[in-house]
């Protein structure tokens, strides 16, 4: 299970699954497209009908499949752009403006972006609450 999404400055992919930190040399925008061939869509395609159907205007969650949506806390269009996949949180705490997020295989990430993951956590359920 993929627990997060980074990318670097000089444009490394990590991808944090299981208890294993990936580095790829490839887009985010290719990572995702990859994962998305299974559901028989793309990145742009997933946005687009999500945006329409949930009513969202920007940062959407990715959503991949049952195990896999990913919250968007920097968008892939930036530099250094951050993923968190929800389906992967086992807990979370904020500590002043700081999130500690808690993975359900035991490793933790410290964030210094509260509020885009409070908005991040709301459009998540928004999208289960349409699927269910």
């Amino acid at each position: 299970m993929y627990n997060y999404l980074k990318r670097t400055m000089d444009y490394k992919l990590f991808i944090s699954k299981g208890n294993n930190v990936l580095i790829e040399d490839m887009p985010i925008q290719t990572f995702f497209n990859k994962l998305l061939k299974r559901e028989l869509t793309d990145l742009t395609s997933r946005e687009r009908i999500t945006k329409r159907v949930i009513h969202l205007k920007s940062k959407i969650p990715i959503y991949v499949d049952k195990d896999t949506m990913f919250m968007c806390i920097k968008s892939y269009r930036l530099k250094n752009s951050f993923y968190i996949n929800y389906f992967s949180i086992k807990s979370y705490e904020y500590i002043d403006n700081e999130v500690i997020v808690h993975f359900l295989n035991r490793s933790s990430l410290k964030t210094g972006k509260k509020h885009s993951f409070q908005a991040q956590m709301k459009k998540c359920r928004l999208i289960l609450d349409y699927l269910n």
